[in-house]
């Protein structure tokens, strides 16, 4: 008797041993999958950037035979930055100041031969920021100017596609069709489908991992290059917009009589001032004038909407996939433009200016926590991404970012700024954009002053005009000063992209 109770004593401390070991082993299977469950519910990020594309949108008014509609779709559910402007004109600086949250004259990035290869190494890139605290993040297509990135800052990449019978970003397999201007403004259609062109192959690869099972949520970015030139897409898109019934933007003959020297220079340039010597052009725009003696501007225009509609049906397949897929719910959206494009207003067929038509960019910014479609009409910089996703999705804050978080406007777009758009072009060139009006400084005493609740196209030059004088004083006080040098490295020895 006495050896069966000292058995059913053992049993049960047994029990009470397998007790306790077993709800310590599901207490910890509880904490991780707590853990998990908190890490994936954290909102995945689709970062999706156009190279070139200005407001010809139809949501934003820019060009009445824009055919976009879906960017008009995101439009519609998210919130439109219509008064949104570039931090640089050319793709170099302002992808850099995009992916740093800095300012060009922090960096030194004003043009696309200055290099930053050193600064996305030393300073915390807004993809890095994501990759070291919990996200995975992988990226296709044009992020950073000529196709760069740093591999450690990425769990995937892929810049070029170069399988066989994809037709590049640069080519046009019907070399017939082909219409060429000066430099690498050219345009023409061609037969191959969507399927095989360079976009859609960055659409795909991007596809791929929306469709994927994820542990941890992602950053995915994806960087359609066109409307880039050359405007090579299938003939479709060209069919779209017939020649004949093509309009041009609307222009003012004489525009730059009102502008001084200094901006004359920049109407003026052909090379993105990749040679400085464009910066003492006073000869005319050689563009501009073989454009209109060749009668060639009907088609330019109707290559760069044909560019614009094929950009935007890429973007259409990759938010439908998102859209159909089980992270729908629980991704923010940011689609964005580097900067915009001229098509001859002030006699200029390029971007790198300080006009609204280069610096206003489309910025639409969709977060399923904040439903509801609207628009924001205050003048914003595309170097407020960075702080916006940092807050949106619980990053620790970083205090060297140059820009505003965005998130009080996806609130209530009502919400007022503290500082307007600033965008800079070289160290003393700097354009200031507020609610209503944009000041141009060029150093030198010159300026330009235009107000666009009378004047939206900039066809009037009032700097000289003493009613405005304490305005100007006040955007004065927003001009960048100790600006940083521009640059110099590989890629002023390189070919532009």
């Amino acid at each position: 008797m006495i050896v069966s109770k000292m058995k059913i004593s053992d049993i049960s401390k047994s029990k009470s041993t397998l007790l306790l070991v077993l709800s310590m082993c599901l207490g910890f299977l509880f904490c991780t999958c707590s853990s998990v469950k908190n890490e994936t519910a954290r909102p995945n990020v689709l970062f999706v950037a156009f190279d070139d594309l200005n407001d010809w949108e139809g949501a934003m008014f820019g060009h009445p035979q824009s055919i976009t509609p879906n960017i008009d779709r995101l439009a519609a559910k998210g919130v439109l930055f219509s008064n949104a402007h570039s931090v640089a004109t050319m793709c170099c600086p302002s992808r850099t100041s995009v992916i740093t949250g800095l300012r060009p004259t922090t960096t030194g990035v004003y043009k696309n031969t200055d290099t930053p290869l050193d600064l996305y190494k030393s300073k915390r890139t807004l993809n890095r920021h994501f990759k070291e605290n919990g996200y995975f993040v992988a990226g296709a297509g044009k992020i950073l100017h000529k196709f760069h990135y740093e591999k450690s800052d990425w769990h995937e990449f892929v810049g070029r596609h170069q399988e066989d019978g994809v037709v590049g970003n640069r080519e046009n397999p019907e070399k017939e069709n082909i219409t060429k201007l000066s430099g690498n403004i050219a345009w023409g259609s061609f037969s191959s489908p969507d399927s095989l062109t360079f976009d859609s192959k960055t659409v795909d690869w991007v596809k791929d991992r929306i469709n994927r099972d994820h542990d941890k949520p992602f950053f995915l970015a994806c960087g359609i290059y066109r409307p880039h030139i050359p405007w090579f897409v299938p003939e479709k898109y060209f069919d779209q917009h017939p020649l004949k019934e093509v309009k041009l933007p609307l222009v003012k003959e004489k525009d730059l009589d009102d502008v001084p020297l200094s901006g004359k220079n920049i109407a003026y340039s052909t090379s993105n001032f990749s040679n400085d010597n464009d910066l003492h052009n006073t000869e005319g725009n050689s563009e501009h004038e073989a454009i209109k003696k060749a009668d060639l501007w009907h088609e330019a225009v109707q290559a760069y909407l044909a560019s614009v509609s094929y950009a935007d049906a890429q973007f259409g397949r990759l938010l439908d996939a998102l859209e159909y897929s089980k992270y729908a719910d629980n991704t923010i959206i940011v689609l964005w433009s580097d900067h915009g494009w001229q098509l001859g207003e002030k006699e200029h067929w390029r971007k790198a200016t300080l006009w609204e038509e280069v610096t206003r960019v489309p910025l639409i910014i969709y977060d399923p926590k904040n439903t509801g479609n609207d628009e924001c009409r205050q003048a914003v910089s595309l170097i407020d991404i960075y702080p916006t996703l940092i807050e949106l999705c619980g990053l620790p804050p970083i205090d060297a970012l140059e820009g505003e978080s965005l998130v009080p406007q996806l609130i209530d777009p009502k919400a007022k700024r503290t500082s307007p758009a600033i965008s800079s072009l070289t160290p003393d060139f700097h354009s200031i954009r507020d609610d209503r009006f944009r000041y141009t400084s060029y150093g030198n005493g010159e300026e330009e002053l235009y107000d666009h609740e009378t004047d939206p196209h900039e066809w009037t030059n009032i700097a000289d005009d003493k009613n405005y004088k304490e305005l100007k004083e006040r955007l004065k006080t927003y001009i960048p000063t100790n600006a940083q040098k521009p640059t110099k490295g590989i890629y002023n020895k390189q070919n532009q992209e």
